[in-house]
């Protein structure tokens, strides 16, 4: 009823002036993304976001639309900055995994919706759980430290230099 249809705040014209900013257009934004990033040759990513920025040029300038004010631009705007926060830490193995939360959609792809209050009291539960496991880990690590270690020797029971019975 009404409304922005996607969840978080809209960022399609930061994303706009952002591109202008670092390269000018969203074209060359792409340009300079591919030149920096170290992602790999090939890389699915890289043709992908080409798509995205080519497409927000030409909506903007050939089809003259007011970008902030679509939906399907904003978007094509968080695919944008998902592909590239997913890339950002590693080049070659990008993390995906915060993409509905990124898009706006904040369920899972699964098709069940999730309620942000529960999925804050899971990732509260599993913080709690974590804590004891690091906390009991971190008490046995303690406890090998503080035992007592039993003295270096010989292996067969005699000490150096010794050459056994009958010899002198």
């Amino acid at each position: 009823p009404g409304g922005f249809p996607l969840e978080g705040p809209r960022t399609c014209l930061q994303v706009l002036k952002g591109m202008v900013r670092v390269g000018g257009s969203p074209e060359m934004s792409n340009l300079e993304w591919r030149r920096t990033s170290r992602i790999p040759d090939g890389d699915r990513a890289v043709y992908e976001d080409e798509v995205i920025c080519l497409s927000l040029q030409f909506l903007a300038t050939f089809d003259q639309v007011n970008l902030p004010n679509l939906v399907g631009a904003e978007l094509l705007c968080r695919r944008h900055q998902l592909i590239r926060e997913a890339h950002r830490l590693s080049p070659s193995a990008p993390d995906y995994s915060a993409s509905d939360w990124f898009m706006g959609w904040g369920r899972r792809r699964t098709g069940q919706t999730v309620q942000p209050t529960l999925a804050a009291y899971v990732a509260e539960q599993l913080k709690h759980e974590a804590s004891i496991a690091k906390e009991s880990r971190k008490a046995r690590e303690e406890k090998m430290l503080k035992a007592p270690r039993a003295p270096k020797g010989n292996p067969k029971g005699g000490s150096k230099g010794e050459t056994g019975a009958g010899s002198s």
